[in-house]
């Protein structure tokens, strides 16, 4: 089953994704009303990354450009919908037999990020290596054009 979201209107549901089926293909759909999120529930404080970071990974292997559980094939994103959709631990585990308590920890504490942050949050992670090698070389020419300061 795919969890996909989107926005009624009058008898079309606009989708914020891609649904990856071909025109036309005749599907079946369970609607469920999402409220949106009351302003004073938003966390007055975003957690500190530690407490998620380590658990919730980048690996363009397993799915390019979002965070998975670590070990495991699963999207951090997707899983964070279905624990604001009331999903129980018990369901979840049942659903993810993969998943830990810390992994839902860790997600329980990514979901306080906004999602905004969680979205482009280390987004250039693949390319570490390369963004270091040109802040190196940005340091050595702004080195090269500084002016000696007389004593």
């Amino acid at each position: 089953m795919t969890m996909l979201h989107g926005v009624v209107h009058g008898r079309t549901i606009e989708l914020q994704e891609e649904p990856g089926l071909p025109e036309g293909q005749a599907v079946a759909i369970t609607i469920q009303r999402i409220e949106p999120t009351p302003t004073s529930a938003m966390p007055k404080e975003i957690p500190p990354v530690e407490l998620w970071m380590d658990r919730l990974i980048f690996d363009s292997a397993v799915l390019a450009g979002e965070r998975i559980v670590k070990g495991t094939r699963l999207s951090a994103e997707a899983l964070v919908t279905e624990l604001g959709l009331g999903q129980s631990d018990n369901d979840l585990f049942r659903a993810y037999p993969e998943l830990t308590k810390e992994d839902l920890d860790a997600l329980r504490y990514y979901a306080r990020v906004p999602v905004g942050i969680r979205k482009t949050f280390g987004a250039w992670a693949e390319d570490a290596e390369e963004l270091d090698k040109y802040l190196a070389w940005t340091r050595e020419r702004r080195k090269l054009k500084r002016r000696e300061i007389a004593p």
